[in-house]
């Protein structure tokens, strides 16, 4: 092997192990952040985190540009470019941050990826339930009326009950994900008493009926074997490519026709929690451009003091990006998630494209497209998915760039 190849074939395994560290810290982070326990992180350090990653993706796109292809490099460079001019125009990263990540992510095993996050993700939740039970952090209650009856709600140390419910729905869509078809019944019936506990005490309406879907979806693939159905993949791509726009055009179009005289709609937005009406003010406060409003508010001053609702925060991924980013970075995210269910399809891995098709559905009505901290199937984009049909050990996987890959 010559001394440039052994240059490029060190600097791949460096590099897969740099990211997977800065990745970990990432999420750790991040994470901790949507807890109720007291931070105080010089911001130096997310910047050198994002300085490696960014290092990461620039060189693993350059070395993986021929595997990559022209398609996902044009995307993920607006994606980035996107990222910088929101962070140097708006002093806002959180376009940037995911965008230098799945840059990072390229032919990284997902398998290693998906296993960092759950397991970061379980061992924070645990702990924060653990000690917002012991009254080491607040566990946030929030009172809620349905109809006639009040409902208490618990955040377990998460800052909101509904972000509580919806880390365990995305920790699990990773988990069945790297299961595969490896799921067993056992897991599927322990994942349903996890969620209908985690729902008994926050009351997320939204995320458990997800949740539902989810299992329902999972346990139908396992009675069917996992057996591929049989549509031409032509056919295949341009489903799932229209899944998220419809569904964005869906929330939108309903959001501009929204009447509160109208008692269906009156009631369908009560049921909503209120996203309708709001997004509908929203339209005319923010309307929609191409790179989105520099002064969009998600809470607070909102609703321009015009609505006397107790809660307004723009749950819906779409709408919210489409008031503060525009239409640019949506349509780019369009084309993202169009990619890795083609990506899904060409891998025969037709299960996983259940979860995208469902997390495309989620995010008419919720807001972790981008969060990272909550989902990360964005990576699916670029990470090395072969790895997750293997089942070997999570640590040595044999494929040909992997950090500790076998030589036998």
């Amino acid at each position: 092997m010559t001394t440039a190849k052994r240059l490029i074939t060190d600097g791949k395994v460096f590099t897969e192990a740099l990211f997977l560290t800065a990745f970990s810290f990432y999420v750790i982070f991040f994470y901790l952040q949507t807890t109720t326990f007291i931070l105080d992180i010089p911001g130096e350090y997310y910047s050198i985190i994002r300085g490696v990653l960014l290092a990461c993706g620039l060189y693993r796109i350059y070395v993986f540009k021929d595997e990559l292809g022209i398609p996902v490099i044009s995307v993920l460079s607006l994606f980035m470019g996107l990222g910088l001019f929101f962070a140097v125009s708006r002093a806002d990263t959180f376009v940037l941050d995911a965008a230098i990540i799945t840059a990072g992510a390229v032919n990284v095993s997902f398998k290693r990826i998906g296993i960092i996050y759950v397991y970061i993700g379980a061992l924070i939740s645990l702990l924060a339930l653990v000690c917002s039970r012991t009254g080491i952090i607040p566990d946030y209650i929030f009172h809620t009326n349905y109809g006639v009856n009040e409902s208490v709600r618990h955040s377990f140390g998460i800052i909101y009950p509904t972000d509580c419910f919806a880390h365990i729905f995305y920790l699990a869509v990773i988990y069945f994900i790297l299961r595969w078809k490896r799921i067993t019944y056992f897991e599927i019936a322990g994942a349903g008493i996890v969620f209908a506990g985690v729902f008994y005490f926050t009351r997320a309406r939204i995320d458990m009926i997800s949740a539902v879907l989810m299992l329902i979806a999972v346990l139908v693939c396992k009675l069917f074997k996992f057996r591929a159905i049989k549509i031409g993949n032509k056919i295949k791509a341009v489903t799932v490519s229209a899944l998220m726009p419809v569904c964005a055009a869906a929330i939108t179009v309903i959001t501009y026709f929204y009447d509160e005289t109208n008692s269906f709609m009156y009631s369908l937005d009560a049921k909503m929690s209120y996203r309708l009406s709001l997004g509908k003010i929203g339209m005319g406060l923010y309307g929609f451009k191409l790179l989105g409003n520099p002064n969009f508010a998600e809470n607070g001053n909102a609703n321009g003091g015009v609505r006397n609702y107790a809660y307004v925060f723009y749950d819906s991924a779409y709408i919210k990006y489409l008031f503060k980013y525009g239409i640019i970075l949506l349509v780019v995210l369009f084309v993202i998630y169009a990619l890795i269910g083609i990506r899904l399809i060409r891998k025969d891995m037709l299960y996983g494209m259940v979860f995208v098709g469902l997390i495309t559905m989620t995010l008419v009505i919720e807001h972790h497209m981008l969060e990272l901290s909550y989902n990360i199937t964005l990576l699916l984009l670029t990470a090395d998915i072969s790895t997750i049909l293997q089942c070997g050990s999570p640590i040595y996987i044999n494929n040909k760039n992997g950090i500790m890959a076998k030589t036998t």
